[in-house]
């Protein structure tokens, strides 16, 4: 690692601990986020402190590898786009805790260049945080206008008329369903091509029958 890197892992490194706020740390850490360090730094505190770094992939990928909650995010906000590409897979299998999805769907998944396609992958597979940060992206998107293919859309839908007998409730369960009101809100048309693919289906999870009825 070239010492320019370490260096400016050493000046972040200072200004989370004089950024520290330790009610937010001890109560985080109750909450079961069980990281080896937990300074307990508010979001725009973080993002004034990446503002002050530029985007470098070899910075980045040394603050990912700390068991560190700031320096995981911090790593999301400076790993350059075009260098995510080749990470992101890792990266998501690799997430433990809900909000640093939250913030790695936010800010890198939904603008990687084969985004939709990725995110049904992610869906399509029986691990929980790659479901769960595949339907995030899938709502990033959507909020973004990125529209997906007629094949797309039907991969989604499927997926969340399965979503009950796969997921149960969980955290995944609440973002599936949040990725298709969103959806649905996007298109006009979308509600009735999702109520055809029930029809087909022959079934209709009772928390998307309940969410329907919302929408006609």
């Amino acid at each position: 690692m070239e010492q320019n890197t370490l260096d400016e892992i050493r000046e972040i490194k200072k200004s989370l601990r004089l950024a520290m706020n330790g009610v937010v740390s001890t109560l985080q850490r109750r909450q079961g986020l069980d990281y080896k360090i937990n300074f307990g730094v508010e979001i725009p505190r973080l993002k004034g402190i990446a503002e002050a770094h530029k985007e470098n992939e070899e910075l980045a990928a040394a603050l990912w590898q700390e068991n560190i909650r700031e320096c995981k995010i911090l790593a999301i906000y400076l790993m350059p786009e075009h260098s995510f590409v080749e990470v992101a897979d890792r990266w998501v299998g690799e997430v433990k805790f809900t909000e640093i999805a939250d913030q790695l769907a936010m800010h890198r998944l939904c603008r990687l260049p084969n985004a939709w396609d990725k995110a049904l992958e992610w869906i399509a597979t029986s691990d929980a945080m790659y479901r769960y940060c595949g339907y995030l992206t899938i709502s990033h998107l959507v909020r973004r206008g990125v529209a997906a293919s007629d094949e797309q859309e039907r991969a989604f839908f499927k997926s969340i008329i399965n979503i009950e007998s796969v997921e149960k409730q969980s955290p995944t369960t609440g973002c599936a369903l949040n990725a298709i009101m969103n959806y649905l809100d996007s298109s006009p048309l979308a509600t009735e091509r999702l109520k055809k693919a029930i029809t087909a289906n022959c079934t209709t999870p009772a928390s998307l029958a309940a969410l329907l009825e919302n929408y006609g």
